[in-house]
């Protein structure tokens, strides 16, 4: 699912914000429902894949049904940020070939 994310970031006032869009067909193969816990999770694991250390804040989702997209909405903070440990994801690391 990592791999078929894009990303649009922009920084206002030093503040960082991402979104992450996710085909439909693969968010909802995976969760089962659109719900913001879920898409924290998501969140991290893309910041994680990414080696990106930003926390983020402020998580909401939305469906975009029109679209068959699942949009992730962020802020990200840098700031103050201790060097996280990387962790690998499997499957997408042999995805890449």
């Amino acid at each position: 699912m990592l791999n078929s994310i894009r990303e649009t970031r922009a920084v206002k006032d030093g503040l960082h914000n991402i979104i992450l869009e996710i085909p439909e067909d693969v968010y909802l193969s995976i969760y089962d429902n659109l719900n913001d816990k879920d898409a924290y999770d998501v969140l991290k694991q893309y910041l994680n894949y990414h080696q990106d250390d930003g926390i983020p804040s402020d998580v909401r989702i939305q469906h975009n049904k029109n679209a068959h997209t699942v949009n992730i909405y962020a802020n990200l903070h840098y700031l103050g940020n201790g060097k996280t440990r990387t962790k690998y994801y499997m499957d997408d690391a042999m995805d890449e070939r």
